[in-house]
């Protein structure tokens, strides 16, 4: 009986065949369409296949054959890669049927694109080939995931992947609350009169990881494959692979193997995110000021952190400050905005009742951009995200290591993402600068350019001080120094005849339409002013020495910007007369055999002054109007050393005789003459201080004794 039946159900029997690809174009193009125009078609094989010949992109080998180019006119007007999607990949999955899933799936994608092109037609002067939505085939990418709700219900739920419906709400398209990556990004391509490239990239992807597995994902040849379109510039697929990967939750793109696939795990991003959500504004706020005032931190300028009022700012003329004002205090938005008040108040006042600011000329101002702010606060916010997860042991654990090797990457490449943001933020620079028209009080706008990796591990003061340099607000630093000419004219101020060195630097401080003066320009300015007295610009005098112009003038290598130094207009100092010492030594009557002696001196303007006994230092403090007595036993030579400052220093001497009797004169001493009175010598002249009466001794009567004095008095009376 079973052999009898098998037999008569041999007699029934049909093999089936699967539909070729040829036939399944067939049917669905008959299915779909009254009609197909053959000449369209004819064109659309020739006219992409020029384009895949003449296209530098990374594509499949076969797409150039000319096998390739009738495959393209046979599925017109679906892409072949269409098909090849839903008759192929898509297939493979038990739940989809190849011909029936895909007529279902292509006529919803049809009815879309219909109503899509009709709305954009009423809204859009340009249609056509000039068209960003001009359509020549449709591609995988026109299937609008996420948007229509039955073509996203067929390729999740339908397919028993309905974890996969949550990437489409993550990257791709998400109707309802949070816009998806791709959305976000697209609005960027709407702004430039583009297509929506990344979402058409994450629909492409999306479709060819449906089947999941080892043969999930494409290529990046064959996404270019999937998306190159006549007319239209496909360059953009790195860039938008590149960008997605950076912030997608379920996109894996390993740039090894050139693969891009949706999974249904949350990638590294995903984590990242949900750890983002943890981390307050206050802490990411906070970070930000601490890892500013690090790239801000002293260096060719004194940094001042956040001044909330002038008195925050001290008013002296040692360095350059630079403020940088915080980001909650003030921001701005435009590049030809002016100062915020508080910069303004800072500039202009120093804090103290009624007190304006004098030193202005060192002050520099960074204000953050609004815009930017909150870049540098999301990426300082996923930095910290990052900080916690590799501290957290537990989090850890639940990653790939593959993802932990990926995190540990990203932690470096965030921490300069922070830098470079910070950088961009505070892009506008206020510096003083005298000019009614761009600078009506005083402030000059300068908003900083964007900078780019390279750019944030520079030490930021330096970036500054180079834009200020290119401004021509800070001199160069191989500069010469200040021409004398340029002080007088510009610097030194009208009517006043002489000034302090400490005077001339702290102009620079204070003059807004100077230049600024760093530390370096010290020397530069010594030499200036050692210039200007060679030259007879202007004169010096430091305490009571006095340098004019002369021929040997030696002028001090080491000038002090104090008040002890002043600079005066050439033909106010005069030189001073030339150092006298008057020395005299007097010695006294005596029968002993040592005299006595007086020694008496002058030496105006003398600061201190010691004095020699035949070589011998005397240790006694002197004046400079002084005497000093003693006592010797020969002939005896007395010097003073005089210190006048300054280096100056004179000496002068005088010799204190011990004669033998008699009436003879001598010469002795500097200028002086001495009288050799009964066998002792006594000063002439030159004496100065008064001379006290000589004793003398004679026998006799009164009478006779003042005759003989009268007689000495005659006989050494001055000629």
């Amino acid at each position: 009986e079973v052999r009898e039946a098998l037999s008569i159900s041999a007699r029934q029997e049909r093999i089936i065949k699967p539909s070729t690809d040829v036939e399944i174009y067939n049917i669905v193009k008959q299915r779909m369409f009254s009609s197909i125009c053959s000449n369209a078609a004819r064109d659309a094989g020739r006219e992409y296949m020029q384009v895949y010949k003449n296209s530098r992109l990374d594509l499949p080998s076969g797409c150039k054959d000319s096998s390739y180019a009738e495959s393209i006119e046979q599925s017109y007007p679906f892409h072949p890669e269409l098909f090849n999607l839903l008759t192929k990949k898509i297939a493979s999955i038990p739940n989809f049927q190849r011909t029936r899933g895909a007529l279902r799936l292509l006529a919803i994608v049809i009815r879309y694109l219909w109503q899509e092109l009709e709305d954009l037609a009423e809204n859009s002067a340009i249609m056509g080939e000039n068209s960003p939505f001009w359509i020549p085939m449709i591609h995988p990418h026109h299937i609008p995931l996420g948007m229509e709700e039955e073509i996203t219900s067929d390729l999740t739920s339908r397919l028993d992947r309905p974890l996969m419906r949550i990437p489409i709400q993550a990257d791709i398209y998400n109707p309802d609350g949070r816009e998806a990556h791709s959305q976000i990004q697209d609005k960027e391509w709407s702004a430039a009169d583009k297509p929506p490239f990344t979402s058409w990239v994450t629909r492409t992807i999306f479709l060819n990881s449906i089947n999941q597995g080892t043969a999930a994902g494409i290529r990046v040849s064959e996404l270019n494959l999937c998306l190159l379109t006549p007319g239209m510039d496909i360059g953009f697929v790195q860039t938008v692979l590149e960008r997605l990967g950076e912030v997608a939750w379920y996109l894996d793109y390993d740039q090894f193997t050139s693969t891009a696939r949706f999974k249904e795990e949350p990638s590294l991003n995903k984590v990242i995110a949900q750890e983002k959500e943890q981390v307050t504004t206050t802490e990411t706020k906070e970070r930000l000021r601490r890892e500013r005032d690090t790239i801000f931190a002293d260096h060719c300028f004194k940094l001042v952190s956040g001044p909330v009022n002038p008195s925050d700012v001290d008013d002296v003329a040692d360095y350059i400050a630079l403020c940088v004002i915080d980001f909650d205090e003030a921001t701005i938005s435009d590049t030809t905005q002016v100062a915020p008040t508080l910069v303004e108040r800072v500039f202009e006042n120093t804090g103290e009742s009624g007190k304006f600011r004098i030193y202005k000329n060192r002050l520099l101002f960074l204000v953050a951009n609004k815009q930017e702010l909150e870049r540098s606060l999301d990426n300082m916010r996923e930095y910290i995200a990052i900080e916690n997860i590799m501290r957290s042991a537990d989090k850890l654990q639940d990653l790939s290591e593959g993802q932990r090797k990926k995190l540990k990457e990203r932690e470096g490449n965030f921490k300069l993402n922070v830098r470079v943001s910070i950088g961009n933020t505070y892009r506008h620079l206020f510096y003083p600068e005298s000019d009614r028209v761009k600078a009506p009080k005083g402030l000059m706008h300068y908003t900083l350019p964007a900078q780019d990796s390279g750019d944030a591990k520079k030490k930021q003061q330096e970036v500054l001080l180079k834009k200020l340099r290119d401004c021509g607000k800070i001199r160069m630093e191989d500069a010469a120094a200040y021409a004398p000419s340029y002080i007088v004219q510009k610097v030194w101020p009208a009517g006043i005849d002489h000034w302090k060195t400490k005077e001339m630097k702290e102009a620079f401080f204070k003059d807004v339409s100077l230049k600024m003066f760093l530390d370096g320009e010290i020397s530069k300015l010594r030499e200036t002013i050692r210039n200007g007295i060679l030259d007879g610009s202007w004169d010096m005098k430091i305490g009571e020495k006095v340098f004019i112009k002369a021929e040997n003038l030696k002028v001090p290598d080491s000038i002090e910007f104090s008040e002890g130094v002043e600079l005066y207009r050439p033909g106010i100092l005069e030189l001073p007369k030339p150092r006298e010492i008057e020395i005299s030594a007097q010695v006294m009557f005596s029968k002993d055999m040592k005299k006595p002696v007086r020694v008496g001196w002058r030496a105006s303007g003398g600061l201190k002054v010691q004095m020699y006994e035949n070589g011998k230092i005397i240790d006694k403090e002197f004046r400079p109007r002084d005497e000093y007595s003693t006592e010797i036993g020969e002939t005896t030579i007395f010097k003073i050393v005089v210190d006048y400052g300054n280096g100056e220093i004179l000496e002068k001497e005088t010799t204190a005789f011990i004669g033998g009797g008699g009436n003879e004169g001598e010469r002795y001493g500097d200028s002086t003459r001495k009288t050799t009175v009964g066998g002792f010598s006594a000063a002439e002249s030159g004496s100065i201080f008064a001379v006290k009466p000589l004793i003398f001794s004679y026998a006799g009567t009164v009478n006779s004794s003042f005759v003989k004095l009268s007689d000495f008095i005659k006989d050494n009376k001055p000629a």
